[in-house]
């Protein structure tokens, strides 16, 4: 591993449908040889699936793993 600093870049996958990640996202998520994002403690995530057909097998995927849950608990019908 080489002493020199890396770059850290944040992208935002957009709404769901990957055909609205941004050019400039799409751009710096082809050139990435390391992609890291959210994932569940247990199951895939979200974010990944929507940048799934991006991806390439050179990359490294780093799903980094943490608590999720709902933003509001289901309401009772």
């Amino acid at each position: 591993m080489s002493g020199a600093p890396g770059r850290l870049y944040g992208i935002g996958v957009g709404p769901g449908d990957p055909e609205l990640i941004t050019l400039k996202g799409l751009r710096l998520l082809r050139a990435a040889p390391v992609i890291a994002y959210p994932a569940p403690e247990q199951g895939d995530s979200f974010a990944r699936s929507i940048a799934a057909s991006w991806l390439e097998a050179r990359q490294r995927e780093i799903p980094i793993r943490i608590p999720m849950r709902p933003a509001h608990p289901p309401r009772a019908v």
